[in-house]
């Protein structure tokens, strides 16, 4: 962890001229810090996906502010995104194949997440809350936005990029899923399973594999034909943000003290936003972390 604080990813500064880039969770955090370089980049659009307008507005405000006499992107558009409502991923889909067009969409970063302090269901789903912000509804959008990723790669001549942030201590949880259970996904979502730490990277192992399975059925390499679009997996590292917000007191106090210890700044964790939109074809299938592939 304080290697991480001390060794940040590089800051990539590649053009993004020309490209359309979709951001979830943009209005704070590494979602927000990325949003800020896509602009920076010259993005011709930069689109903020947020749950509540307001705060979206307000981050689009900043970035001009922050960014006015270096900016190069032609637009910054707020759409609304409720994680917890599966009927609002598919409206904001189809809202978002309005507002691209015919040149389709380029990078797509699904960052959008919650760390629950303690066990809540969404009573309109019945999900736990981490399940399904951090893996049901961001695997139903990268499904739902996959023809625009396809459409902007056609318009492009380069594959589309599609990010899911993830992290790498998921590691630690393998040994710990019920991969015996008739329905996995159920046993997950039963109260005596959440626990705050290993519930959070519970979501984030089947990160992974919303990645492997998206490609099994999606995007499948075809013999001599170049790639549409290619996901990755990306963790930012232990990043300084709000996500740990609805943590118990005594959570808080320890997360402060790593945050002092080993936390990377939010602009720190989004470089490897942005650079895992430049991995090209190198970067499918596979989970990147400092600058590098983690095996």
């Amino acid at each position: 962890m304080r290697w991480g604080a001390k060794n940040p990813p590089n800051d990539p500064q590649v053009s993004f001229s020309g490209k359309n880039v979709m951001i979830t969770g943009a209005n704070s955090g590494i979602g927000y810090e990325a949003a800020m370089k896509f602009v920076k980049l010259g993005a011709s659009k930069v689109i903020l996906a947020v749950r509540t307008p307001e705060k979206g507005y307000a981050a689009k405000q900043k970035i001009q502010v922050s960014v006015e006499k270096e900016c190069k992107c032609h637009s910054i558009i707020v759409m609304q995104l409720d994680m917890n409502d599966f009927g609002s991923v598919k409206h904001f889909a189809t809202g978002l194949a309005q507002e691209v067009g015919a040149d389709g969409l380029q990078v797509a970063i699904l960052n959008a997440g919650v760390a629950p302090g303690t066990y809540s269901v969404v009573k309109e789903t019945g999900w736990e809350s981490a399940l399904q912000v951090n893996v049901l509804s961001t695997a139903l959008l990268a499904i739902c936005i996959l023809p625009l990723l396809k459409q902007g790669s056609a318009e492009n001549g380069q594959p589309a990029q599609l990010i899911l942030t993830g992290s790498a201590q998921c590691i630690s949880v393998t040994e710990k899923m019920p991969y015996d259970a008739p329905k996995v996904l159920e046993a997950l979502n039963e109260p005596g399973s959440f626990h705050p730490r290993s519930s959070y990277l519970t979501t984030k192992l089947l990160v992974v594999y919303v990645m492997q399975g998206l490609i099994d059925d999606y995007l499948a390499a075809l013999p001599d034909q170049p790639l549409p679009v290619t996901i990755s997996v990306v963790c930012p590292g232990y990043t300084v943000t709000k996500i740990c917000r609805n943590l118990s007191w005594p959570s808080k106090i320890l997360m402060m003290l790593l945050n002092t210890y080993g936390g990377r700044s939010a602009e720190e964790g989004s470089r490897s936003l942005i650079s895992a939109s430049l991995l090209g074809a190198d970067g499918h299938g596979k989970f990147w972390t400092n600058d590098s592939f983690l095996e």
